[in-house]
């Protein structure tokens, strides 16, 4: 139900006036302090301090409406403190007064409003030792002249914090306790009330006496405390320890990291993987007492699978734990964040086997594709020298049957070379070298028929070079040329050799169009479109010739001028 206007203006009036309501609260515990619980007076005071608490606390907010049942719980609560107030119950409230007031001192930024509260908690403070102790336990009772100074002393903190300048809270809108501060000021109080009468009962000392050893004691204990928390050795010191457990909560996290990164190196199958990481968890890990996973369409289970089920999912992966008892919110947490890292090392592991049986396809395609354009090639030779021998007298010409003798082995060899990859691959470093003039004569003895293509060589050939290399590159470049010459008759090509200082240089050049620049820009790069193959033959070509030490390049592109080079590489 929407808040009324008149509820909207008195919940702002009520944040406006947050810091009079606690001058105000103070004041009046002040004054049941000094009738005490006994009369009628001092219940009745007690019941409005609550009331000013109820408008002044930081808990539920002002703009929030109380259901029937809480406000009619709330007011028993009061009446009931009321009628059977007691001393003791007065040293409690101002204990938890206390905690409140010290859990909200380190959230102001504002000068002004951290005194103020400050004054607050040591209003509270003084108010405990002095005029509620006394109340509680009747032995606890300091003498006269401290006592009036501290019934004179607690008007004159008020007068003080009712002088002070009026400081911005962090957000008046929304109040925040510090929870832990809270616990730590309720705590040391209740120390220095127990040590104080422990002190009395031991040692026989006064009530001031003992508190001032209750004091001294535990700002002793304090700073032990706070220097070994963060000693000056080097070493973390129960600080470390303690944030440890906070992040860790008392599991050994650090262990099973530890051996999840083991096995993470060690193991390559993700389904193993998982296996014995979930084994680690019911080994090292405390409350597990089994579970269950789920990863595709593997499973698995290990240790007893009995007791509170608790199901994780994450990225495809479903880990299922069972523990004896139901664990806090926290531990939930961290089993949760243990279950996302094992999802992620296995996800990981299956992108590491995904990419290793992709690198054995790609091997097993760069091989086939290698061995399909030295088929090819072999093919291509053969149909030359079928080409050569349909034209008449071909059977009883002296050339055709000399051509037969020298390019029938060569081809047997190179088809024995082709096959000895396929069965045992071997890198194109120990290629086999062949004569440069050899080589030249039999690749112009095999192409003859191909009248369009002319052959030059400007310089004698001596030396040797890597023989598949230079045949495949030829092959393609004279296979695209021929795919080339059907659409543009008039094609023709030059083939030039050269012996340079450094190696051999091959040049073939057409006069025909230029290639598309789309194509150009990846022509060695990668693999590219092609209507009559693959679009791999010159990427091929080119990083055979790389491996064996030569750069296969376009050299020119231009329409009547289309060069491709074959050349030593710097």
């Amino acid at each position: 139900m929407a808040n009324s206007p008149v509820f909207t203006i008195l919940s702002n009036r009520l944040r406006a006036l947050r810091s009079v309501l606690l001058l105000a609260l103070l004041a009046v515990l002040y004054l049941v302090l000094w009738q005490g619980p006994d009369s009628l007076l001092g219940r009745t005071l007690f019941v409005a301090h609550l009331g000013l608490f109820m408008l002044w606390q930081p808990f539920v907010h002002a703009e929030q409406r109380l259901s029937r049942n809480s406000l009619v719980a709330l007011v028993v609560v009061v009446l009931l403190a009321g009628a059977f107030l007691q001393g003791w119950m007065i040293v409690l409230w101002i204990m938890m007064l206390a905690g409140i007031v010290g859990g909200k001192v380190l959230l102001f930024g504002a000068r002004a409003a951290r005194v103020f509260y400050l004054l607050a908690l040591a209003f509270l403070v003084v108010a405990l030792m002095l005029m509620a102790a006394p109340l509680a336990v009747p032995q606890a009772i300091p003498p006269a002249p401290i006592l009036w100074l501290g019934y004179g002393g607690l008007p004159l903190l008020l007068v003080i914090m009712t002088l002070l300048p009026r400081g911005q809270e962090v957000d008046t809108a929304r109040e925040v306790v510090d929870f832990v501060y809270s616990l730590f000021v309720f705590l040391l109080l209740a120390v220095l009330m127990l040590g104080s009468l422990a002190a009395m009962l031991l040692l026989g000392s006064g009530y001031v006496e003992a508190l001032l050893q209750t004091l001294l004691v535990t700002g002793v204990m304090l700073l032990l405390l706070g220097l070994s928390s963060n000693p000056r050795s080097g070493v973390s010191g129960i600080g470390g320890l303690i944030s440890r457990y906070l992040m860790s909560i008392g599991l050994p996290v650090e262990q099973w990291l530890q051996a999840l990164s083991n096995l993470a190196l060690r193991e390559e199958d993700p389904r193993a993987f998982l296996e014995q990481a979930c084994v680690e968890i019911a080994q090292r890990l405390p409350w597990v007492r089994g579970g269950e996973w789920i990863a595709g369409a593997s499973r698995g289970s290990f240790g007893v699978n009995d007791g509170r089920r608790w199901e994780f999912s994450h990225g495809g992966m479903v880990l299922v734990l069972y523990t004896l008892h139901a664990p806090s919110p926290t531990l939930i947490w961290h089993y949760n964040l243990l279950a996302q890292l094992l999802a992620q090392f296995h996800a990981d592991k299956q992108r590491a086997l995904a990419l290793k049986q992709l690198s054995y396809m790609q091997a097993i395609h760069e091989t086939g594709a290698r061995l399909t354009h030295d088929v090819k090639n072999l093919l291509q030779s053969l149909n030359t020298l079928c080409s050569a021998g349909v034209e008449p007298g071909a059977e009883s010409s002296f050339e055709y049957q000399s051509l037969l003798r020298r390019q029938l082995p060569a081809i047997t060899d190179r088809l024995a070379e082709t096959l000895a990859k396929l069965n045992a691959p071997q890198g194109l470093a120990a290629a086999r070298r062949v004569a440069a003039a050899d080589w030249w004569r039999d690749l112009g003895q095999r192409m003859a028929a191909l009248e369009w293509i002319e052959f030059s060589c400007e310089t004698s050939l001596a030396g040797e070079l890597p023989g598949e290399v230079f045949s495949g590159v030829a092959d393609n470049l004279i296979r695209n040329a021929a795919e080339k010459h059907l659409g543009e008759p008039s094609l023709r090509v030059k083939m030039r050799l050269a012996q340079t200082a450094d190696g051999f240089d091959l040049m073939v050049c057409d006069n025909g169009s230029a290639i598309p620049d789309s194509i150009a820009s990846s022509l060695f790069l990668s693999p590219v479109s092609s209507e009559s193959g693959y679009g791999i033959g010159l990427y091929q070509a080119a990083r055979y010739a790389k491996a064996a030490g030569y750069r296969l390049e376009l050299a020119e592109n231009r329409i009547g001028r289309v060069c491709f080079r074959l050349v030593k590489a710097g």
